[in-house]
């Protein structure tokens, strides 16, 4: 298959992802106003953790055709992005497994450190000058791999991604063990200091 049909295919992606990133924050804003959030929530929340499961793959299996498949050459900070995204396949899976949505805490801070890398890489991408010389001259961060629809590159996907697997991990309703804890921490009466049974 032609490389650039499957970049455009990525593009095309990244603008689905980016439109349920949308959809899902003007949702939240308005749920104070209208049912609709809770619906989407309701809808989503079961298959919440096998979607960041999915989207954690397809982000690793495109990273891998990109760099094996179609020679493009890893940069330092698309690395560091990998760093970020590879382990989260097998964390969100086995919290899938488990439906322990308590696994939030494991994926945002990789989030949060592989978006802010991402960031970092685009404004690089962008305004090379502006940022100087921080990566490996035989493969700079500069290079545009990707340039699709006038503001889709490799970070940009990867941003995306990184979004969407926060968020998708947020919908994910908490786990039985979380709510039976806090439960039985709210009914059980208090025990007075120095009674004994």
């Amino acid at each position: 298959m032609n490389q650039d049909v499957l970049n455009t295919f990525y593009a095309l992606l990244t603008v689905a992802g980016q439109l349920g990133l949308v959809l899902c924050g003007a949702l939240w804003l308005l749920r104070g106003r209208t049912p609709w959030w809770s619906q989407l929530r309701q809808s989503v929340a079961p298959a919440a953790l096998w979607l960041a499961t999915l989207v954690a793959a397809v982000a690793v299996f495109g990273s891998l055709q990109l760099s094996l498949g179609a020679g493009y050459t890893p940069c330092t900070m698309c690395w560091y992005q990998r760093i970020a995204i590879y382990p989260l396949v097998v964390v969100c899976g086995v919290a899938a497994l488990r439906r322990d949505s308590a696994v939030r805490f494991t994926v945002w801070p990789l989030a949060a450190i592989g978006a802010g890398i991402s960031t970092w890489h685009y404004i690089h991408e962008r305004v090379p000058e502006t940022v100087g010389g921080s990566c490996d001259p035989t493969a700079p961060c500069s290079i545009l791999w990707i340039w699709k629809l006038h503001y889709i590159s490799i970070p940009m996907m990867a941003f995306t991604t990184m979004a969407l697997i926060a968020t998708l991990v947020a919908m994910a309703p908490r786990s039985e063990h979380a709510e039976a804890t806090s439960s039985d921490t709210q009914t059980s009466p208090a025990t007075p200091r120095g009674s004994h049974e």
